[in-house]
């Protein structure tokens, strides 16, 4: 396990775990600060991540085995309906993706406009800021997220491996963005917010009971499919600003090498079910 965590240890990550200040980074304080948006010093949210985001890999083998263990004990029992603890979880997860996505594209907005294209690629967080805070929240969430696949199956739901493979996965590769201080996080961020408020309103709203138009289904879908191929995008963006142009780059290449793994599975994954969801000749089969 050393010797593959060796693999995304370079002088920039030395250099911001010695001194987090020294990241590349965009000043922004929003007008209105919430209690919860600040206080935590900017050492403890960098340190954080540098510490701990090998650990994910391990939760993510710990969840597959649960996972696994739930579906055996459920073989011979029935499954359970849980209507109104998945309106909650669905409804909270809701809510704080819609705070995040309003907290997070405003940064966003900042950046773009005053900095340009450039840095918020490359440029990262103020790690003390509230967007920083909204970083840490948002990864705590990734873990949080694994209990959708628990919910499955208690209620003896399909599992299927885009599932199972994209909870793993980002949450990897979130935690390790956040020991970066990464420019690109705040696009991953904002995108994963909006598909998910999108995603767990319509969750919510299935387990409360009410008709959805079958529209919606493919709607969500869809964004999440988008955000897919955005984020090769912004991938391939940051390394011609880096590798190419040689401008300032808050971007190590290992971290490039996840993001382009990642998000050229999902897009091939997503596509895939897309297709065989929504195409006119699976629904005549």
């Amino acid at each position: 396990m050393e010797a593959i965590m060796d693999l995304f240890v370079d002088e920039e990550r030395a250099r911001i775990q010695a001194d987090p200040m020294s990241a590349l980074h965009v000043q922004y304080t929003p007008s209105v600060v919430l209690p919860f948006e600040h206080g935590l010093p900017h050492e403890k949210i960098v340190k954080f991540f540098m510490d701990y985001w090998h650990y994910t890999v391990h939760l993510s083998l710990l969840y597959i085995a649960i996972v696994l263990g739930l579906q055996q004990y459920m073989l011979t029992r029935k499954p359970l309906r849980l209507r109104w603890t998945l309106v909650a979880w669905n409804g909270g997860l809701a809510v704080f993706s819609i705070m995040g996505t309003i907290r997070t594209l405003e940064e966003l907005v900042f950046t773009l406009s005053n900095h340009g294209i450039h840095k918020s690629l490359c440029f990262g967080y103020e790690p003390s800021s509230v967007a920083a805070h909204w970083y840490l929240f948002f990864a705590i969430s990734k873990i949080v997220e694994l209990g959708d696949t628990v919910f499955l199956a208690l209620k003896k739901r399909p599992l299927t491996f885009l599932h199972c493979y994209h909870h793993c996965t980002v949450l990897v590769y979130t935690f390790h963005s956040g020991s970066e201080v990464l420019g690109m996080g705040r696009w991953f961020m904002g995108m994963n917010f909006i598909a998910h408020s999108f995603m767990y309103t319509y969750y919510a709203l299935m387990s409360a009971g009410f008709k959805v138009p079958k529209g919606v289904a493919k709607f969500v879908t869809s964004i999440q499919l988008i955000q897919m191929f955005v984020g090769l995008l912004v991938s391939f963006s940051a390394t011609i600003a880096k590798h190419l142009l040689h401008l300032p780059c808050q971007q190590s290449l290992q971290n490039l090498y996840l993001a382009y793994g990642i998000y050229a599975s999902y897009a091939v994954l997503f596509l895939q079910f897309f297709l065989a969801k929504y195409s006119s000749k699976s629904k005549t089969e």
